[in-house]
C-alpha cells in the first residue's frame, strides 16, 4: 500500500487523508499556464486533487461518481493542462531518456529501430489526437457549458451542432494509447541494457510506467466523467432548441 498524507485545506482544517504516490505527477500540470484559474474555487480545486489522487493509484476502482459534482471548467482545466503536460514534458522527457539509452547499444542492436520507430509514431498519433480534442471536442463542450450558463441562442446552437457533436466525436474516437505503451516496455524489457547503461534503462521504464498510468486516468476522465456528463446537457439543449422551434 502507498503512503498517506494529510491535506491540509488553506482555511487551516485537516482534510482527508489521501495516497501521496501520484501526487506530484498530478501537480505537475498546474505549474502550467490555462485560461482558467483553479484558484476561483480552490476548495474544487483541492478536492480534485483527492479524487485524482485516488484514481492514479487505484484506476481499476475508477469511481466516476465522485467527479459529477465537479464545475466543468474544472474538468476541462485538468485536461486541457495533461495534454500541455504531454506534449511540452512527458513526450521530450521520454525522447531524451530513448536517446541516452541508445548511446550503448551497437549500431545493429535490435532495440535500435524498435524505440526509434515506436517514439516517432507514437509521438505522432498522441499529437493528432490531443490536436482533435484541442480544435474540436473542447471548444464544443466549452459551447454547451456557456449556453447552459448564459441562456440558449437557437440560430448559433443550431450552427454549432450542424458543424460538431459529441455522437461525431465518439465515432472517430479511438484512445488506445496507453497500450501502446505496455507494449513497448514488454519490448524493451527483452533487451537487457550493457552495464554501462542501467540507470537511464530503469528511467525509462519508469518514465513510460507512469505515463501509461497518467494515459489512463486521463481516458477516465474523459469517457466516464467529462462526456457523459457533457451528452445529458446536449441531449437537454437539443430539447430546449426543439420546443423553442416549436413554438414559434
Amino acid at each position: 500500500m502507498s503512503g498517506l498524507c494529510t491535506f491540509v485545506h488553506p482555511r487551516g482544517f485537516v482534510k482527508k487523508m489521501y495516497p501521496i504516490n501520484y501526487t506530484g505527477q498530478i501537480l505537475q500540470r498546474y505549474a502550467l499556464p490555462s485560461t482558467y484559474s483553479v484558484m476561483k474555487d480552490q476548495r474544487g480545486f483541492n478536492d480534485l486533487v483527492y479524487e485524482l489522487a485516488q484514481a492514479f493509484e487505484w484506476p481499476w476502482h475508477f469511481n466516476e461518481k465522485a467527479f459529477m459534482h465537479f464545475p466543468a471548467e474544472l474538468i476541462t482545466d485538468y485536461i486541457r493542462r495533461t495534454h500541455r503536460l504531454y506534449l511540452f514534458r512527458k513526450l521530450p522527457e521520454i525522447e531524451q531518456s530513448i536517446g541516452l539509452l541508445l548511446q550503448d547499444y551497437t549500431d545493429d542492436h535490435p532495440i535500435l529501430s524498435i524505440l526509434r520507430d515506436f517514439y516517432t509514431s507514437y509521438k505522432v498519433e498522441l499529437s493528432l489526437h490531443i490536436c482533435e480534442e484541442e480544435q474540436h471536442l473542447l471548444p464544443y463542450v466549452d459551447f454547451l457549458v456557456e449556453t447552459q450558463q448564459k441562456g440558449l441562442d437557437p440560430y448559433r446552437f443550431l450552427l454549432q451542432r450542424k458543424r460538431y457533436s459529441l455522437a461525431e466525436f465518439e465515432q472517430d474516437h479511438h484512445d488506445d494509447h496507453e497500450k501502446s505503451l505496455e507494449e513497448i516496455r514488454e519490448t524493451i524489457l527483452l533487451h537487457e541494457p550493457p552495464v554501462t547503461n542501467a540507470t537511464p534503462y530503469r528511467i525509462l521504464l519508469r518514465q513510460l510506467e507512469n505515463f501509461e498510468r497518467d494515459l489512463t486516468v486521463h481516458g477516465l476522465i474523459e469517457d466516464r466523467v467529462l462526456l457523459p456528463r457533457m451528452k445529458m446537457l446536449e441531449e437537454k439543449l437539443q430539447r430546449d432548441f426543439e420546443q423553442i422551434v416549436k413554438n414559434n
